[in-house]
């Protein structure tokens, strides 16, 4: 339940984001795509520390309901999906480092 929770929550957080943003508005000034960068920067910070978290919890979940090898077998399915959000997460502000750089190139 709480890996559906934070998967949802991660999905809600990834959203359209930038690239959205290419195809609709005009060039942007160098001022405009730093500030751009810079929330994009601590957008894709929090996503690491929301599948951070995320972990913790599941592995905490893990400890509590699962013993031996299911419960090895847990925290190393807990550490598999933080592996993919994370790699969500960088995905994400890639992809909107490069609408900004689309967009402050006009």
């Amino acid at each position: 339940m709480k890996t559906l929770f934070a998967a949802l929550i991660a999905a809600t957080l990834a959203g359209p984001g930038l690239p959205a943003l290419a195809q609709e508005q005009p060039a942007i000034n160098k001022q405009e795509a730093k500030d751009m960068n810079t929330q994009s920067k601590a957008e894709y910070e929090a996503r690491k520390d929301l599948a951070d978290a995320n972990h913790e919890l599941n592995k905490a979940d893990c400890e509590i309901t699962e013993e031996g090898g299911a419960e090895r077998a847990c925290k190393k399915e807990a550490k598999a999906v933080r592996k993919a959000q994370k790699a969500e997460a960088k995905q994400i502000h890639e992809s909107d480092k490069q609408a900004i750089k689309a967009l402050s190139d006009k």
